[in-house]
């Protein structure tokens, strides 16, 4: 749904309506969520992608996927026929399989936009017959890929981090979250989900440092883990704390304004999944990335190579996270050199990021 919205925005950017873009989207709760205010017509699917799992319940679900998928299509199908699109937009995944299914039985053209390091099989099946693609890494293998940048939201990609020392956006920022921004603030998230592993390790770290009366932490959980583990230091009875003489550590299930999170850290500790990642280059800041051993196809570790071979990011892998995460963290954390190479690194990988050509491209494609 991010990089969904992302493309919205650009084209709305371009002169078009809101209402001029529509969405299908599955019926999680979290799509109707980030929909909820926005003015896009939209289409919400019962749909299932096919498990990587031989669990009994993964191969149900596996078997359920097939006729939800055909359900689907049908549905799309239908739909299409009263929007008249002019161009489909895919950007992967088993919710975007109805949508272009339906396209190609009514003869629309299809755009295919793909931002991982490593395509998924949608993508893959997808962009042997679109009409263009477009992809966020140089070098794909996709057919006809066009090197674009990946999707990154407007607050995002226009967001323009504390220069000529004017701090009054970091300021507001702060405000949202009762974060001191005079501090060195580490922000810390496992995507959309959350992760457990950073979250342990996270709140280890601020355990072990609670006397740094520099320093903020700002961790987003995920919306499944907020009450697990819940770090209650000295003194504190709840999740947020801000003595004078201590760390200061604020905890979140999750914040939608990912700008008001991007102006506050100065320190990111996260996956490398990729509109995080997408993100993360986009705005330029120092990172500890902990790429997902199990994601599909192992595209996070692909996400965090590209980042760690340009010197763009501190990459711990999963395996080693309990002997070196506390260590490389408190590096960054503490050498404002390395800080400002990352930062430098990572807005450099980014400069696609915060262009509009993936709306050129669709426009292009449009019948």
């Amino acid at each position: 749904m991010i990089p969904g919205l992302a493309i919205a925005e650009q084209l709305v950017d371009r002169g078009r309506s809101p209402r001029s873009v529509a969405f299908v989207a599955s019926k999680r709760p979290v799509d109707a969520q980030l929909l909820a205010e926005t003015d896009h017509p939209r289409l919400f699917l019962n749909v299932d992608g096919l498990q990587r799992s031989l669990a009994p319940r993964a191969i149900l679900r596996s078997l359920l996927a097939i006729p939800k998928m055909v359900l689907g299509t049908a549905i799309a199908t239908r739909r299409f026929r009263l929007w008249q699109p002019r161009v489909v937009v895919s950007v992967g995944g088993f919710a975007s399989e109805p949508a272009v299914r339906a396209a190609r039985a009514l003869r629309i053209p299809v755009v295919v936009v793909s931002y991982d390091q490593h395509p998924g099989l949608a993508t893959r099946r997808q962009a042997k017959k679109a009409a263009a693609v477009a992809v966020a890494f140089a070098g794909s293998k996709l057919p006809g890929a066009k090197h674009t940048g990946a999707p990154v939201r407007q607050s995002v990609r226009r967001l323009v981090r504390n220069t000529a020392g004017d701090d009054t956006a970091r300021r507001r920022a702060a405000e949202v979250f009762g974060i001191d921004p005079a501090r060195r603030v580490i922000v810390a998230m496992g995507g959309s989900l959350g992760s457990r592993t950073i979250n342990d390790v996270v709140q280890r770290w601020v355990a072990d440092h609670a006397s740094r009366s520099d320093l903020a932490v700002l961790h987003l959980t995920g919306e499944r883990f907020i009450d697990d583990n819940s770090l209650t230091l000295p003194g504190q009875r709840n999740s947020t704390m801000s003595e004078r003489d201590g760390i200061q550590y604020v905890r979140r299930a999750s914040h939608h304004n990912m700008a008001d999170v991007w102006l506050l850290a100065d320190v990111v500790v996260c996956r490398a999944g990729a509109s995080t990642i997408a993100e993360l280059v986009a705005v330029g800041s120092a990172a500890v990335v902990v790429p997902w051993a199990d994601a599909a196809d192992d595209h996070q570790r692909r996400n965090a190579a590209w980042l760690s071979d340009a010197g763009a990011a501190v990459v711990v892998e999963e395996d080693v996270v309990p002997s070196r995460f506390a260590a490389e963290l408190s590096r960054v954390v503490d050498d404002a050199i390395l800080r400002e190479r990352l930062v430098a690194k990572s807005y450099a990988l980014g400069a696609l990021n915060r262009s509009s050509a993936i709306g050129s491209i669709i426009e292009a494609a449009a019948r």
